[in-house]
């Protein structure tokens, strides 16, 4: 009786260390081109059920310079987990190593690559994987929506046989201006651009400056008195997504804060995980 009950134990946390073990994958492998590519990691957070087949690779930020795994990364997969959402976080190349672009776009891309060609494996929709991300992590997220017809790849030698344009691209208080002075996140564009950097590269990375009609739908929130980020990158990018008539979810916030992720905060942006849900459904669901 007693080695039955130990036995059931035992299989117990098998279980639940199954079910809640989450894999890494070195996305450039074991023997990348470079020693920098070596950080590039992607933590797999698979839902225990997806009906929809909905998928987020989620890219937390940290000025391009660093990255707030935790509360921009780990934390969101796990909400998104609760909600039936399967999600990817990526660790991509930063400044503080010495990475600027492309890097970080490659990471991405590569990122949309694998998990597109493994879905599968993960059981989910190649046509419903979205990107996310926070501050910085907003700024490379909208890359991809913006670029996903330019392959960043190819210089390393990589054809990808799947479409890199995301499904949907979320944004949440993101940077978005790269070459508007009075707007700009000094931080993130020393990072991304380094410290020398030329003015057509600026305005190519200026996202709000791009947009164009086949981008994927797009959802983004910001705060009117976020200290970090100038809400006007998110208005100037809304204004540029209505002329350019691409289907998008637009809040700002009568709040302050910044790098909250998903935490509650005493302030009404919380909410915007709940309009996010909704806009998600409506957007992927409801419209196919």
């Amino acid at each position: 009786m007693k080695n039955s009950i130990v036995v059931f134990v035992c299989i117990i946390l098998i279980s639940c260390l199954s079910a809640s073990a989450q894999k890494t994958i070195k996305i450039w492998g074991n023997k990348p081109l470079s020693s920098k590519m070596k950080r590039s990691e992607l933590v797999v957070f698979k839902a225990k059920d997806n009906p929809s087949g909905i998928s987020v690779i989620v890219c937390p930020g940290g000025s391009y310079c660093y990255l707030g795994r935790k509360v921009e990364g780990t934390e969101v997969a796990k909400w998104l987990n609760k909600n039936n959402i399967t999600a990817f976080v990526l660790y991509y190349r930063v400044g503080m190593y010495g990475n600027h672009h492309p890097a970080m776009i490659q990471d991405l891309q590569r990122t949309i690559q694998l998990v597109k060609e493994n879905s599968v494996a993960y059981h989910i929709d190649p046509d419903k994987v979205g990107v996310m991300g926070f501050s910085a992590g907003g700024h490379l997220a909208g890359t991809a929506g913006t670029y996903f017809n330019i392959n960043f790849l190819e210089e390393l030698g990589i054809t990808p046989k799947v479409s890199l344009r995301p499904a949907f691209t979320t944004m949440i208080y993101p940077v978005v201006s790269m070459a508007n002075d009075s707007i700009v996140h000094k931080k993130s564009r020393r990072f991304l651009l380094s410290k020398i950097y030329t003015a057509e590269l600026a305005q190519m990375l200026s996202l709000e400056n791009n947009v164009h009609p086949d981008m994927p739908p797009v959802f983004l929130i910001q705060c009117v008195r976020d200290k970090t980020v100038d809400y006007r990158n998110a208005e100037n990018c809304t204004v540029a997504l209505k002329e350019k008539k691409v289907s998008h979810f637009y809040k700002l916030y009568n709040d302050s804060g910044h790098g909250f992720g998903i935490k509650k905060k005493s302030g009404e942006a919380e909410n915007w995980i709940h309009l996010f849900l909704h806009w998600l459904e409506d957007t992927m669901i409801n419209n196919n």
